[in-house]
C-alpha cells in the first residue's frame, strides 16, 4: 500500500505520506500548510492517532509551506512523534545553495535546534558533527536515492545547486535587514499574510476539443526562487511510485524525471501517483511535465485562495497529454475546482473534491 492524505492546510501543502502492510505502516509529513490553516491541520493529525513520522520533510520556505511548520515542531501534543527533519537551512544553503523565506527559516532553525530534531541526518557533507548535508540534486550521474525504514526507496528531483545557490544573496540581505545574524535563528514572532479570494474567470460549462487545446497552450514559466529551491522527490515501495513535486520548477523537474526514466528503462516514467508541483499552477505544470510521466491520478492541494490555484491551463494540459483518462483529485471543493468536474467528464478525464463533512483527501494505491 502506498497512499498520500492531503490535509486541508489553505493554499499550501499538508501531506501524510503513507506505505507498507498490515499493521506495518510507515509515514512521512510534508509540509504543514500556512500558519492560518494549522488549527485545521492539526486537529487532523490529532485525530488520526499516529505514533511517530519517519522524517518531516519542509520542501521550501514559502509561508503556505513552512508556517504551519514552524507551529507544529513547537506543538506539545505533536512535536513527539518526530524525530527526523529534512530541510534546507541556511548552513546548507551556503554549503550547497539557498532558500527563500530567511525569516520563516531562521523561527524553523530555531524550532529544530532547540527541539532535538535530528536535521538531514541522510544527507552528504555534514554542515557540522550534528546536521547532515544539503538536500541537493548533483549535475551529473544517478539521482540520490536514500532507503527509508520498512522497504521504500526515495528518490531525489530536486533542488539542484544553482537553484540553491540563486538565493544565498537574498537570504543574507533580508536576514541581516533584519537586524539577525543569518542561520542563528529567531524566536522573532512571525505574521502571516493574509490571504483572499483571487476572482475565478467564467469558462463554457463544456470545452470543445480547441477550446482546451488553446487553453493548454504554454505559457512563462515559474521563475521564484524560493519554489525553485523545493524538495520534490519519487517515493517508491512494493513497485508503486508517488512523485512528490512541491512547487519545483518545470524544466531541472522535468530533467530529473528524464534521469530518472534512464536509471529505470523507461523513456516515460511511470508514476502512480503525481502530487502536481506548486498547487496546479500554469507556470509549473506544463505540458513537458506531463509528458515525461505515465500517469492518470493527479493530486491538487490547494483551497484556491490568494493566488486562484488550480490554474484552468494546468487542468486543461493535465486533460491533453495524460498518458490515458486522468483523474485529478483535490482537497477542497472551491469554485475553481468544482467547476472542472463538468468539464473534465466532457474531455474524458475526471475531477474528484471532497465531500461537505470531509477535511482531507486520501489517495491510495493498493
Amino acid at each position: 500500500m502506498l497512499a498520500i492524505e492531503m490535509l486541508q492546510g489553505g493554499h499550501g501543502d499538508a501531506l501524510v505520506v503513507e506505505y507498507g502492510k498490515g499493521n506495518r505502516v510507515r509515514r512521512l509529513l510534508v509540509d504543514a500548510g500556512t500558519a492560518h490553516a494549522y488549527d485545521a491541520v492539526r486537529k487532523r493529525l490529532l485525530a488520526r492517532r499516529d505514533a511517530r513520522y519517519d522524517a518531516f520533510v519542509i520542501t521550501h520556505v514559502d509561508e503556505d509551506h513552512i508556517g504551519g511548520a514552524v507551529k507544529l515542531l513547537q506543538d506539545p501534543d505533536l512535536r513527539h512523534r518526530i524525530d527526523h527533519v529534512w530541510f534546507n537551512g541556511y548552513a546548507h544553503c551556503k554549503q550547497g545553495g539557498n532558500v527563500l523565506g530567511p525569516l520563516d527559516g531562521e523561527r524553523l532553525t530555531q524550532a529544530i535546534t532547540t527541539g532535538g530534531y535530528t536535521w538531514n541526518a541522510p544527507f552528504a557533507k555534514p554542515v557540522s558533527p550534528k546536521v547532515g548535508g544539503p538536500v541537493v540534486v548533483p549535475a551529473t550521474g544517478d539521482l540520490p536515492s536514500f532507503a527509508l525504514e520498512g522497504g521504500a526507496t526515495l528518490t531525489l528531483l530536486s533542488p539542484t545547486g544553482p537553484k540553491l545557490r540563486r538565493m544565498a544573496t537574498e537570504w543574507e540581505n533580508v536576514v541581516v535587514d533584519a537586524g539577525l545574524v543569518p542561520g542563528k535563528g529567531t524566536d522573532l514572532e512571525a505574521r502571516a499574510p493574509k490571504s483572499w479570494d483571487k476572482p475565478v474567470k467564467a469558462l463554457p460549462d463544456v470545452l470543445s476539443p480547441t477550446q482546451l487545446s488553446r487553453l493548454a497552450a504554454a505559457t512563462a514559466v515559474d521563475g521564484s526562487a524560493a519554489n525553485g529551491a523545493s524538495i520534490a522527490f519519487i517515493l517508491e515501495y512494493d513497485g508503486a511510485r508517488a512523485l512528490l513535486a512541491a512547487d519545483a520548477h518545470p524544466t531541472p523537474l522535468v530533467s530529473g524525471l528524464r534521469r530518472y526514466g534512464r536509471m529505470k528503462g523507461e523513456e516515460r516514467v511511470r508514476i502512480d501517483i503525481c502530487k502536481l508541483p506548486h498547487h496546479g499552477s500554469r507556470a509549473n505544470v506544463t505540458t513537458a511535465l506531463i509528458e515525461a510521466i505515465d500517469a492518470t491520478c493527479y493530486l491538487v492541494s490547494t483551497d484556491g485562495r490568494t493566488f486562484g490555484h488550480p490554474d484552468d491551463a494546468a487542468l486543461a494540459r493535465v486533460l491533453c497529454a495524460s498518458a490515458s483518462s486522468p483523474r485529478i483529485y483535490c482537497n477542497y471543493a472551491s469554485e475553481r475546482t468544482r467547476g472542472w468536474i463538468k468539464r473534465a467528464k466532457a474531455a474524458g478525464g475526471r475531477v474528484i473534491v471532497p465531500g461537505a463533512r470531509e477535511t482531507s483527501m486520501r489517495v491510495e494505491v493498493a
